[in-house]
């Protein structure tokens, strides 16, 4: 998984990474097994987080919509991004890159 390689370098610029999937607790643990992923993931199988982000199904498929939220230190929403399909979501260049300009 891509952040995962990043992983480091975004602990190394004071931020954390935190995922919410969707799936159920079987697959989503598959998933972080499968690639090694030192990230905390979180389950919203009941979509509460989804439904309260306005992410769940945005995309008129069932799921919540890949989305990607960066706060500064202060807890204050710099920049977000919602995919318009399944597989669209910012590289972790792009989370880098975001997280360096709100330094």
């Amino acid at each position: 998984m891509e952040l995962q390689e990043v992983y480091g370098e975004i602990q190394a610029l004071g931020a954390e990474v935190i995922a919410i999937s969707v799936d159920d607790a079987d697959d989503a643990t598959g998933i972080v097994e499968q690639h090694n992923l030192e990230f905390p993931v979180l389950y919203d199988n009941d979509f509460t987080v989804s439904l309260a982000w306005g992410t769940f199904n945005l995309l008129d498929d069932g799921v919540s919509a890949p989305a990607t939220y960066v706060f500064d230190s202060a807890g204050d929403l710099v920049a977000y991004k919602i995919g318009g399909s399944i597989i669209e979501r910012p590289s972790a260049q792009e989370v880098v890159d975001l997280l360096t300009e709100a330094g």
